[in-house]
């Protein structure tokens, strides 16, 4: 700054610095930087101390003008990439089929993620359910011509069954009482047709859970016997039922067993793929959001991900996944 003695006049450089303030100072040669060669900075005369107020908030000014004009440059760069899309109508979307909404979103890669899980748990959920109710229909089926309720009830109310632990009534026993006994192989499946539904599964399920039905099964045998070897009886010779055995009853728990571990395994994927939609839908509705925002793939990618893997006690359960990926 330099003051003159006529008219108290004074002259002033001020330098405005958009990013930083950069100083060279040479104690022995000092060399001054033309400030017009320098495109960041500004060189204004000032005649009046309150012209120091003018250029403050013509610079703030100046400021909110580049702002204005960075956040039109952002909106200009969404819009030129299409129209915003809906986060709500992404949701649904992936909420009816996963992936869809992402898909619609832009976001392809993550589509394919929550599509391909859809894929891969129906096709998981079909398979054992019918590999479940083959088997049902097969050990149902065995039971029908095997199994005789008719005789199970006849043992059940004479003295023998006193010697056994009774602690489940027959599913079902009044509407075979109610029905003609027949040697049809149809007999118990005509006997049975108007017995309710969950009555029903217990039916097919008792007979071979409990030692106490084991008097209606065709092939009764002692098994009590130190050799080993069991001897067949009638059902009227079984005095104790925890002493007595069914090989077709054995086999038959087996295959019920099995189709119950399939039926479990179905259901249990069923609700994965439940959880798939869900989460499917809030990933599609924040992919649309920050699509809307202007954030690129690769932003999104860094964002919260999903997988699958197999675990579980037998290393064979699905399990779907949700992690966020370490820079």
């Amino acid at each position: 700054m330099a003051f003159m003695s006529s008219g108290v006049r004074y002259s002033a450089i001020v330098i405005l610095v958009a990013t930083a303030v950069v100083t060279s100072v040479d104690a022995t040669e000092p060399e001054v930087a033309n400030p017009l060669s320098l495109p960041w900075l500004a060189q204004v005369q000032l005649d009046r101390p309150a012209d120091l107020a003018t250029i403050l908030l013509a610079q703030s000014s100046t400021t909110d003008a580049v702002d204005s004009v960075a956040t039109t440059t952002v909106a200009t760069d969404v819009r030129a990439q299409g129209p915003v899309k809906s986060p709500k109508r992404a949701f649904l979307m992936s909420l009816l089929v996963p992936g869809t909404g992402e898909f619609w979103a832009g976001s392809k890669k993550r589509a394919a993620l929550f599509f391909g899980l859809e894929m891969v748990g129906l096709g998981t959920y079909l398979s054992w359910d019918g590999k479940g109710n083959d088997l049902e229909d097969e050990f149902r089926a065995r039971a029908d011509t095997t199994y005789n309720p008719w005789n199970y009830l006849a043992w059940r109310d004479s003295r023998n069954s006193r010697f056994s632990s009774i602690t489940h009534v027959l599913p079902c026993s009044s509407f075979v009482k109610a029905a003609p006994y027949s040697s049809n192989r149809d007999a118990v499946p005509n006997a049975i047709r108007n017995c309710p539904g969950s009555e029903k599964q217990q039916f097919y399920e008792l007979i071979g859970k409990y030692d106490q039905f084991v008097s209606g099964w065709g092939d009764v045998y002692r098994d009590d016997r130190d050799d080993g070897e069991g001897n067949r009886v009638e059902f009227t010779e079984v005095d104790s039922a925890e002493n007595f055995q069914s090989a077709t009853r054995l086999s038959y728990e087996i295959d019920r067993d099995e189709s119950n571990k399939y039926l479990k395994r179905a259901s249990n994927v069923l609700g994965l793929i439940l959880v798939n939609h869900v989460l499917s839908s809030i990933d599609a509705a924040r992919v649309a959001r920050a699509r809307g925002l202007g954030q690129d793939e690769a932003v999104i990618d860094r964002r919260t991900r999903f997988g699958v893997a197999l675990g579980g006690s037998s290393g064979t359960t699905p399990l779907l996944m949700a992690y966020r990926p370490i820079e």
